[in-house]
C-alpha cells in the first residue's frame, strides 16, 4: 500500500519497519515541484553556483536532483531507526568515497553487499547498502543495515499506514514532509512531563495548496479533558501573540492563517500562509 498527496509525494508502507513508533517520509520530488522549493533551490544556486559544481563533480550526482524520497522508521530504541533512500545517484562513485575510509569494511548479507564505514569504537560510524540501483539503506549498526535489506525486499514491513497519518494527509494538495509518532510507546525517550502525560499520538504534515504553506499538526490525547487543556493552552498562546501584532505585521499574517480546532480527544493546528508572504518575511527586498 501506497499513500499518496497531491501527484507526487508518497509514503510507502514497504519502506517502513513492522514495529515502527515512528515514522517521516521527506518528498524531494514534491519539494522541487513547489513554488518555495522552486524558489529556495533557485536562489541556493545563484549563491553556491560553483560550489554546487564541484560537489557534483566530487560525488558524481546532484544532491539537489539525485534524491527522490527518504523515509525514516525505527520502534524508539537508541539508534534503531532505518533510512530508506530513493535515488538515481551513481552508486559505485558514492562507494569508491566510502572506501577511501581507513575503517571502511564490507560485509554480506545473502546478495547484498553492506559497507560500514567512521570510527569502529564511538558513535560516529554508520552502514549503507545499495540494496538496488535505486533504493539504498543507512542504518547505525550492521544488525539494522540487514533489516533494512530485508524491508525493502518485501520483509516484515508495517501492515498498514496509521488511519490518522493518512488523514492528515489531506490537508495539502501537495506534501513535502509527513510524520507520525505513537508518543504512548515512546514514553520512556521523552524528557518533558507535560508531552509524556497529554499527549498520546501526533501527525503531521508539511506542504503547499494553492499558493499557501500549510503545516498541519493532529495530536491524540488521553481524554477529553487533557484535549480541552491543550487547546486552551494554544489558544492562550496566540491570544498572547496577538498583543504585539500591530508592532509586528509579521505576526499578524501568521496568526490570520492559524486555526486551531478539537473534538473530544483530538487537538487539530492547522497554519495556512501565502508562500509569498514567507518570503517577505525572509528577506522583503
Amino acid at each position: 500500500m501506497t499513500l499518496t498527496v497531491g501527484q507526487a509525494a508518497k509514503i510507502d508502507r514497504a519502506h517502513i519497519v513492522e514495529d515502527a513508533k515512528f515514522m517521516a517520509h521527506l518528498d524531494l520530488d514534491a519539494f522541487r515541484a513547489s513554488e518555495m522549493g522552486k524558489t529556495i533551490l533557485r536562489e541556493i544556486r545563484k549563491e553556491g553556483g560553483v560550489k554546487l559544481d564541484a560537489m557534483v563533480e566530487i560525488f558524481g550526482f546532484d544532491p539537489f536532483t539525485a534524491i527522490h524520497g527518504a523515509t525514516l522508521s525505527g520502534n524508539g530504541e537508541d539508534e534503531d531507526a532505518i533510512l530508506v533512500l530513493k535515488h538515481k545517484a551513481d552508486n559505485a562513485k558514492l562507494l569508491a568515497l566510502m572506501q577511501l575510509d581507513d575503517d571502511y569494511r564490507k560485509t554480506e548479507h545473502g546478495k547484498h553487499e553492506i559497507h560500514g564505514a567512521g570510527d569502529r569504537g564511538g558513535d560516529g560510524r554508520g552502514y549503507v547498502s545499495f540494496v538496488n540501483t535505486k533504493t539504498a539503506v543507512l542504518a547505525g549498526s550492521r544488525k539494522l543495515a540487514v533489516k533494512g535489506i530485508d524491508l525493502v525486499n518485501g520483509q516484515e514491513s508495517i501492515k498498514q499506514i496509521p488511519a490518522d497519518l493518512r488523514k492528515i494527509a489531506k490537508e495539502a494538495k501537495t506534501s513535502f514532509l509527513i510524520a507520525h509518532a505513537d508518543l504512548k510507546s515512546l514514553k520512556g525517550q521523552i524528557d518533558d512531563d507535560n508531552l509524556r502525560q497529554m499527549v498520546k499520538k501526533a501527525a503531521l504534515v508539511l506542504g503547499e495548496s494553492d499558493g499557501n504553506l500549510i503545516l498541519s499538526l493532529a495530536i491524540d490525547s488521553y481524554d477529553a479533558d487533557t484535549a480541552q487543556q491543550m487547546e486552551a493552552m494554544v489558544n492562550g498562546l496566540i491570544g498572547f501573540a496577538r498583543l504585539g501584532q500591530d508592532e509586528n505585521p509579521e505576526i499578524k499574517d501568521i496568526l490570520n492563517g492559524l486555526k486551531v480546532t478539537r473534538n473530544e480527544v483530538n487537538v487539530s493546528i492547522r497554519l495556512s500562509i501565502g508562500v509569498d508572504k514567507i518570503f517577505e518575511m525572509i528577506d522583503p527586498a
